[in-house]
């Protein structure tokens, strides 16, 4: 089976929560998220901290991450933003909180997730199933 076609199945709703308050919406952990990254890639993802992103004031808001991926045997890089939602004084904990939202946003733009945000318009799970399923009956001829 293709990893990219394996990446975009939906994540199973044992995994999914809903964040509380007024812009309430579904996530999956950053834990959860590198285990199904793990589980699915012959390979970890690499990461690198391209860009602290800094208020006025000098507190860390949010980063850009390239990640590295190997998916299906081609290397795929991909940079995303990463914010801090609730900034605190410990600035290494506003790094790390900034990283682990850009990973999420990362493994969205391989397919990991992705049906949380398209929420009922996600469609890649479908489109992809069709695409490597004749492929993979050509292949069995």
């Amino acid at each position: 089976m293709s990893q990219l076609k394996d990446l975009a199945k939906r994540i199973p709703e044992s995994y999914v929560k809903t964040k509380p308050g007024a812009f309430a919406a579904d996530y999956v952990s950053h834990a959860d998220i590198q285990q199904i990254l793990l589980a699915k890639l012959d390979t970890p993802p690499s990461q690198e901290i391209t860009q602290i992103i800094r208020n006025a004031e000098g507190q860390v808001q949010g980063c850009v991450l390239r990640t590295t991926y190997v998916i299906d045997d081609r290397i795929v890089v991909i940079e995303e933003a990463g914010d801090v939602e609730r900034p605190g004084a410990n600035e290494g904990a506003n790094l790390k909180n900034a990283v682990s939202d850009a990973t999420k946003r990362c493994a969205m733009r391989v397919g990991l997730g992705l049906h949380l945000w398209a929420q009922q318009t996600y469609v890649l799970d479908k489109a992809l199933n069709k695409k490597y399923g004749q492929e993979e009956k050509a292949n069995a001829k």
